[in-house]
């Protein structure tokens, strides 16, 4: 059989066909095609980015999300070393970024990879030959796949093996199965200790009103500037969100986009402290984005707050599962979280460094910083 491969742009122009592949392909996810679009049409700095379509004749028979992008080696690392490996990225800027050409994206939980039932060899070799042709074009020494999930590694791994690619394990995806009647039923769930500090904080609710808006929220330019918050503060950055995206989020999701806004005050003195943006659908609530006023937020345990609010929106809507993504794995695994790992697969073009490149992702690998993830 004949397999042919194309490498598209996302664009609110792309033929009709093009997203019934996306829907045919993924059906169950929220992070589809005009998720994807979102991202793109707000011109983040650092990507381009773009999609694969294998087709069979003319059916498409696999579809992913990929970017482009010069990756910093030292993204993962966390603490001390990443004060060091700094440093050695300032001196050598050359050594320690690299051209990237990634299947997935920088803005899903996982690497969003769709296909018929069974992937066979000849499409990982049409894959693989696309991939090449783009990084050759793009000047990318690195192909890789961002955030495989269990199910879609066990399909890819051997046949990528064989085109020199290796596996890690990068940063799982926390979700909560929800099967509760209330709120108490939840709390009930959890441990003691998580409990009582979880009621404890609950009585700052009442010094809160909470908004919802499914699309287009106000405040948009505060929405971000709260975002921005958290974004400078993390030690883990990637990519960095526009007012754009967000606004491009809600005009192309309405009915599958959530943004839930906390103000905080008296009436006439009333301030957005935090918000979340969330998608919804197919029985899942996806916790996205955060942003918090940090000299208000902490004061009423906004965090804790969001995440019972949306356990509450859950059971309210009849969502079965809360998926929290990745990060903060200590405190969502207290909130009763179970992780589901991904993987990175990946080579270096040139065969006689990617053993090197082998060997830095083992040391760089995110579990490696984060007491949460260390087996012990």
């Amino acid at each position: 059989m004949q397999y042919t491969a194309n490498y598209s742009p996302f664009s609110a122009d792309n033929a009709i066909a093009d997203i019934a592949a996306w829907q045919a392909l993924l059906p169950q996810s929220l992070e589809a095609y005009h998720y994807h679009l979102a991202f793109a049409q707000a011109n983040i700095e650092g990507f381009k980015t773009g999609y694969i379509t294998v087709f069979s004749e003319v059916k498409a028979v696999f579809i992913a999300p990929v970017f482009v992008m010069d990756y910093a080696l030292d993204t993962t690392v966390q603490g001390k070393l990443k004060t060091y490996t700094s440093k050695l990225r300032s001196l050598f800027p050359k050594l320690m970024s690299l051209r990237l050409l990634c299947v997935g994206s920088a803005v899903t939980d996982s690497a969003q990879i769709g296909f018929n039932s069974q992937l066979n060899a000849e499409i990982i070799h049409t894959l693989n030959q696309k991939l090449e042709e783009i990084a050759s074009i793009e000047k990318a020494s690195i192909i890789a796949f961002k955030d495989v999930t269990e199910a879609d590694l066990a399909q890819l791994k051997s046949p990528l093996q064989g085109f020199g690619f290796s596996v890690i394990d990068n940063m799982p995806v926390a979700k909560n199965t929800v099967h509760f009647n209330s709120l108490d039923d939840y709390l009930a769930s959890v441990s003691y200790s998580t409990r009582k500090g979880l009621r404890r904080k609950m009585k700052s609710f009442s010094q809160l009103r909470i908004e919802e808006h499914n699309g287009m929220p106000p405040q948009l330019a505060e929405i971000v500037q709260l975002y921005l918050n958290c974004y400078e503060k993390s030690e883990l950055k990637f990519e960095k969100l526009t007012q754009d995206f967000f606004e491009n989020l809600a005009k192309l999701m309405p009915n599958n986009c959530r943004f839930v806004l906390y103000y905080f005050g008296e009436k006439n003195e009333e301030k957005l402290i935090g918000f979340n943006c969330l998608l919804y659908g197919n029985g899942v609530l996806m916790d996205k984005y955060i942003g918090l006023d940090y000299a208000k937020s902490l004061d009423v345990n906004l965090y804790s707050l969001s995440w019972l609010h949306n356990i509450s929106m859950c059971i309210r809507d009849g969502f079965h599962t809360f998926q929290s993504g990745q990060a903060a794995y200590e405190t969502k695994l207290s909130l009763g979280a179970t992780l589901e790992q991904t993987y990175i697969v990946f080579k270096h073009r040139n065969r006689l460094i990617n053993p090197f490149l082998k060997l830095a992702s083992r040391v760089l690998a995110y579990g490696n910083f984060d007491a949460a993830l260390k087996t012990p």
